[in-house]
C-alpha cells in the first residue's frame, strides 16, 4: 500500500484556484460565519496575553498569535495549511479547535512560552532550531507555531525549516496514517485511533465506520488524491492521479451511499455524498462509485 501524501501535496499551488475548478463530483462551500468565543476562552486568552512569560520563538509575534487564536476560536474554518504541505496536522488541529477549544488555547500558550505542550500520553516538544527559525512561513504564525511543531516532531529524516527548498519542505510534510493516529490521541485524547487503508477494496465499510463514529462523537480523516476527487480532470490526467494519494482531510459528516450497496468497479449506479473541511472550507463532495474506487485511499478514525 502507498499510505503516503506524496511531495505533490498543492505546497505552491494557490487554494483558491485550486478549489474554484468547480466540476460535476463536488460543491464548494465557504464557511464565513462567525460567532462570538466562550466568556471562559475569553478570559483564558486574556491570561496568555498578559502573561509575563518570554516567548521562545525567537520571530514570532506573540499579539499576532493572540489574534490568530482569537480568529480560530470564532471560525474554526480559519486554520488551514496556506502554501505548507501540512495538511494532515492541519485537519486534526481543526477538529481539536472545533472539540476543545480550552485546550487550543493552552497548547498554543504553551508551545509559545516553552516550546512543548502535555499530549494524553507524551510530551510534544518542539525543536530549538524550529524555534529560532524565520523566514516566509507561508501561512499565518499562530498555523504555523502548532502545525510546524507537530510536522516536525514526527520526521526523522527531514527537518521542517520556512526556508528549505521546495521538494524538502514537501518531503517533510508527508503525513502517514499512524501519525494521524498519534495525533487523534495526543492532541484529542481518543483513546481507540485507527486506520482503514483502502488500497484495493473496503471503501464501503470505511465510510460506514467514519459515519458511526461521527455519529458517536469521534472524529474521521479521510487520504485521498485532491486533484482526483475534488479536480476536473481530464482522461488521461485521472488515471496518473489514481496512483497516489496526497492529500488529508477532515470528514465532517452527511455521509450518504445510495443505493446502499457495497462499493465496486461494476458497481456504477451509488451516488456517495459527504461533507469535509480541507483548505479552510467545508466542502460537499458528491461523486460516484469510480471515483471513491480511484481515489479515497482510507480512513482513521479515533473514538
Amino acid at each position: 500500500m502507498i499510505d503516503w501524501e506524496l511531495v505533490h501535496d498543492l505546497g505552491n499551488i494557490d487554494k483558491n484556484e485550486e478549489i474554484t475548478r468547480v466540476s460535476t463530483n463536488y460543491m464548494r462551500s465557504d464557511q464565513n460565519t462567525t460567532a462570538a468565543i466562550d466568556p471562559s476562552l475569553d478570559e483564558q486568552l486574556t491570561k496568555f496575553a498578559r502573561s509575563p512569560q518570554t516567548g521562545v520563538w525567537n520571530y514570532l509575534d506573540k499579539q499576532q498569535i493572540i489574534n490568530d487564536i482569537r480568529d480560530r476560536l470564532n471560525n474554526p474554518y480559519q486554520i488551514q495549511q496556506g502554501e505548507q504541505p501540512f495538511c494532515g496536522p492541519a485537519a486534526v488541529v481543526f477538529e481539536l479547535i472545533r472539540k476543545q477549544p480550552d485546550r487550543y488555547i493552552n497548547i498554543c500558550q504553551n508551545l509559545y512560552e516553552h516550546g512543548s505542550f502535555e499530549g494524553y500520553t507524551k510530551k510534544i516538544v518542539a525543536d530549538g532550531r524550529l524555534c529560532r527559525s524565520y523566514g516566509n512561513l507561508r501561512m499565518p504564525q499562530a498555523d504555523w507555531m502548532i502545525l510546524a511543531t507537530l510536522r516536525d516532531c514526527a520526521n526523522k529524516i527531514v527537518p521542517v525549516h520556512p526556508k528549505a527548498p521546495k521538494v524538502v519542505r514537501e518531503l517533510g510534510g508527508i503525513t502517514k496514517p499512524w501519525e494521524i493516529s498519534g495525533w487523534v490521541r495526543e492532541l484529542l485524547g481518543y483513546p481507540q485511533a485507527k486506520s482503514h487503508p483502502t488500497p484495493i477494496s473496503g471503501e464501503f465499510r470505511a465510510l460506514q465506520e467514519a459515519d458511526s463514529t461521527i455519529k458517536a462523537g469521534g472524529v474521521a480523516f479521510a487520504l485521498i488524491n485532491s486533484q482526483g476527487l475534488l479536480g476536473n480532470n481530464s482522461f488521461l490526467a485521472a488515471r496518473f492521479h489514481r496512483i497516489y494519494p496526497n492529500h488529508w482531510v477532515t470528514i465532517l459528516g452527511n455521509i450518504s451511499i445510495e443505493p446502499q450497496t457495497k462499493i465496486t468497479r461494476k458497481n456504477k449506479n451509488s451516488i456517495i455524498t459527504f461533507d469535509i473541511y480541507s483548505w479552510g472550507r467545508k466542502i460537499h463532495v458528491n461523486t460516484d462509485t469510480a471515483a471513491i474506487k480511484d481515489f479515497f485511499w482510507g480512513v482513521t478514525v479515533g473514538k
